[in-house]
């Protein structure tokens, strides 16, 4: 009898641990996609470019994303060198891998493996996808490093440099990924690693769906700076 109550009081602590990771995943999600977001928008006002920025998405001043002409004029924007979308995120996976690597509380080092893994899977799964599509389909994947990268062609005239950007973020997001592993597998087996893994994912998704909800009810409009 008391070694069934044991196993189900082990059992909901596993559920609650569960519920509690998810939602901090998504809370940080939607922080992390928010700065992002935000670094794309200085960097328009910096270079003289009027837009307005949210949860997800950057285009026209003053217009939402469910507008028909939401990006009409952004769309004639030419790719720059100038961004701090990209930086930002690859920075807080950077921050979060060491705060969680250096830090003896418990409570900040979970916050800080959240900021970790989200920010290391915001980049690490779209420039996957740029490196991968072209070698499969033949087709171009557009994210943010292979804007940067065709900004570096252009400069500097080497066409292979289109894919540097991409590269570069998923080397950054492997590495914090592996020194994760190497801190975490101390203290749980690799299956439950891998299950907080898939958990962490499936946090990305949903938190897309509440970004794109969100991007169209909140934006910030910046002006030429």
């Amino acid at each position: 009898m008391s070694s069934t109550i044991k196993l189900s009081h082990e059992k909901g602590r596993i559920s609650k641990s569960i519920l509690l990771w998810c939602v901090l995943c998504i809370i940080t999600f939607l922080i992390s996609i928010f700065i992002h977001e935000c670094g794309h928008g200085l960097a328009n006002s910096l270079r003289g470019i009027e837009c307005s920025t949210g949860f997800n998405r950057v285009g026209d001043i003053y217009k939402y994303p469910k507008d028909a002409d939401f990006r009409a004029e952004y769309s004639s924007v030419s790719d720059s060198l100038l961004d701090f979308g990209v930086p930002a995120t690859l920075l807080l996976a950077i921050i979060g891998t060491v705060i969680f690597c250096k830090a003896k509380g418990e409570k900040s080092r979970i916050v800080a493996l959240s900021f970790a893994a989200t920010n290391s899977i915001m980049r690490l799964i779209p420039c996957v996808f740029v490196i991968i599509v072209p070698l499969i389909t033949g087709q171009i994947h557009n994210e943010d490093e292979y804007g940067t990268g065709l900004a570096l062609v252009r400069v500097t005239g080497i066409p292979w440099l289109v894919y540097l950007p991409a590269l570069l973020s998923v080397f950054i997001s492997v590495i914090c990924t592996v020194y994760l592993y190497k801190k975490l597998k101390v203290k749980m087996s690799n299956k439950r690693f891998w299950g907080y893994g898939f958990l962490t994912l499936f946090s990305f998704f949903v938190t897309m769906i509440i970004a794109n909800t969100l991007d169209n009810l909140f934006r910030i409009n910046g002006t030429a700076i």
